[in-house]
């Protein structure tokens, strides 16, 4: 047909025309010769510092790092966003993966914090001293909940409470918290939000005025599947507060609790002298306060297997020795055990970790330090036992435990749970 192109030449038109488009877009898409990028030493410095590493600058306080430190010794300095005659230093030690962080706080005799609200939760432990915690809600401020504590005590300021700690005898207080602000103040990152948010949740406290009667516990026995459990506001004495079966070794006992309807999982262990628990690997956070006793914890990497010595990774096996006051977390996924070699019962708190316990579990998968991935017995590394023995012998003392093969039927009796044994032999 005349003045129309030839099929062939019409369909090598049509197919050009998009190739030619496509082509002209994807080079539009890969060019950088003259797009207005900004300098890259701009983009290193968008995220050089997280919002809680900046914080801590400002705080003005000394903040320590490491494998562990030793809470009653930590040198303070005045922490002046708490008021006149308030000492402190923060504990960001390597296993707490940015998630919680440890503080500690030395109210001088005579001495208050300035009153403080914030939605991070927050556990306290209180080391020595004696005073009072007032505490209550912007919309009934004078109706105030009143915790007096000395050394031993246990307790959480309900989710955005006013709160303010008071020094009531003459020496200095000093205490001690695990708080959730690293991984709150990341996410929001605004300060006024944190500290200065009027919600009120009356769903976890609501002005009752036996709040913090220990008494009001509720109370879950052990099994081979769980610990025992305790839903209570207030422990009086982290030395004293009794424990039941837990199975994790040989003979431990223990007590998980869930303070002010906090997400943060805590419990206090004992385990006897010349006793060990079963190796295990977790999640950053668990953080770990030794009460009293003496003793060690042997640790290393995922990588290096189960067994290190066995497959030739001995060197990277780290050992960190405890004694009270000593403030620990393992690293995130790292085998660890924990080792008693003294003349005493170890006794130590896991005073709180990331979001995720018994009663408020977290669907953020990797984020809960609840998931325990346990080395059993029969799988233990041969060298583990050797050692301790050894350790035991230049202390003059003997393993309480008995042979690796009891030990393991104990386990297989128990489906490769806690070993609950009869109450008669604790």
């Amino acid at each position: 047909m005349k003045g129309h192109p030839q099929p062939s030449l019409r369909n090598a038109l049509l197919f050009l025309l998009p190739v030619t488009l496509l082509w002209s877009g994807l080079h539009g898409q890969i060019g950088e010769d003259s797009y207005r990028f900004r300098p890259d030493s701009e983009y290193v410095d968008l995220a050089a510092k997280t919002t809680y590493q900046r914080f801590l600058e400002e705080e003005s306080v000394p903040v320590y790092t490491g494998w562990a430190v030793d809470m009653y010794k930590l040198e303070l300095k005045p922490w002046k966003r708490h008021g006149e005659g308030i000492w402190g230093a923060y504990a960001n030690l390597e296993g707490m993966g940015g998630a919680v962080d440890n503080w500690v706080m030395e109210i001088q005799p005579g001495a208050g914090t300035k009153p403080i609200r914030h939605i991070y939760e927050e556990h306290i432990i209180v080391l020595s001293g004696e005073g009072e915690t007032h505490i209550w809600r912007d919309s009934d401020p004078d109706n105030k909940a009143v915790v007096r504590w000395k050394k031993g005590f246990i307790f959480a300021p309900p989710l955005n409470t006013w709160h303010q700690h008071f020094n009531k005898g003459s020496q200095p207080a000093r205490i001690a918290a695990e708080t959730t602000l690293p991984l709150i103040i990341d996410v929001f990152r605004t300060r006024d939000f944190i500290f200065n948010n009027s919600y009120d949740f009356v769903d976890r406290f609501a002005s009752q005025p036996d709040y913090f009667d220990p008494e009001n516990s509720i109370d879950f026995g052990p099994n081979v599947d769980h610990h025992s459990l305790s839903i209570v506001n207030v422990v009086r004495n982290a030395w004293t507060y009794r424990l039941f079966r837990a199975g994790q070794g040989y003979k431990d006992v223990d007590r998980h609790f869930v303070m002010s309807k906090s997400g943060m999982p805590s419990h206090i262990e004992q385990f006897p002298v010349g006793t060990y628990e079963r190796g295990h690997r977790h999640n950053a956070g668990n953080t770990i306060i030794l009460l009293s006793g003496t003793g060690y914890t042997l640790l290393w990497p995922l990588e290096t297997t189960a067994t290190p010595w066995k497959n030739g990774h001995a060197d990277q096996v780290q050992r960190v020795d405890w004694g009270p006051g000593i403030l620990f977390v393992p690293p995130t996924q790292w085998y660890h055990q924990h080792f008693n070699n003294g003349q005493d019962a170890a006794r130590f708190i896991k005073l709180g970790g990331p979001p995720g316990n018994e009663m408020f579990s977290v669907t953020a998968e990797g984020l809960s330090t609840e998931e325990n991935i346990q080395i059993s017995f029969k799988d233990e590394d041969l060298r583990i036992r050797e050692l301790f023995i050894d350790e035991l012998a230049q202390h003059g003392a003997k393993i309480g435990m008995p042979p690796r093969d009891e030990l393991i039927r104990l386990e297989e009796e128990a489906g490769g749970k806690f070993i609950l044994l009869p109450l008669d032999e604790y």
